[in-house]
């Protein structure tokens, strides 16, 4: 649908290109998602509590090609990530990074003044 169209039923719109709109439902849910060029995606909305509503977004790409070992030593995925600011600037660009220092799983915190963790 139309971003107007995703904004009209109470969904945030962004960059005004055609929508998705999807409903997370409580408890952990994993979001997948696939590019036309078999680039993968997932997008893990998940509880602080079990059964409750989702407080972060855990975000993985899995075909950037490089690994690290994760906390238990079997390999990991690691991509680029850069964070935009005000003015355009980014504070964080993990491009010129060592591969150890690069992201495997990027977490957006979704805490805001009324929703305390």
């Amino acid at each position: 649908m139309t971003s107007d169209d995703a904004q009209s039923i109470g969904f945030a719109p962004f960059n005004r290109v055609p929508t998705l709109p999807v409903d997370i439902p409580d408890g952990g849910f994993t979001l997948s998602a696939k590019t036309s060029e078999g680039l993968r995606v997932t997008f893990y909305f998940g509880p602080y509590r079990t059964g409750g509503p989702p407080r972060f977004i855990d975000i993985q790409f899995h075909d950037a090609g490089m690994t690290v070992p994760d906390g238990g030593g079997a390999p990991a995925p690691v991509f680029d990530l850069l964070t935009i600011a005000e003015k355009g600037r980014h504070p964080y660009d993990s491009r010129q990074s060592a591969i150890s220092d690069k992201p495997s799983i990027a977490v957006l915190l979704l805490d805001r003044p009324d929703n305390p963790a």
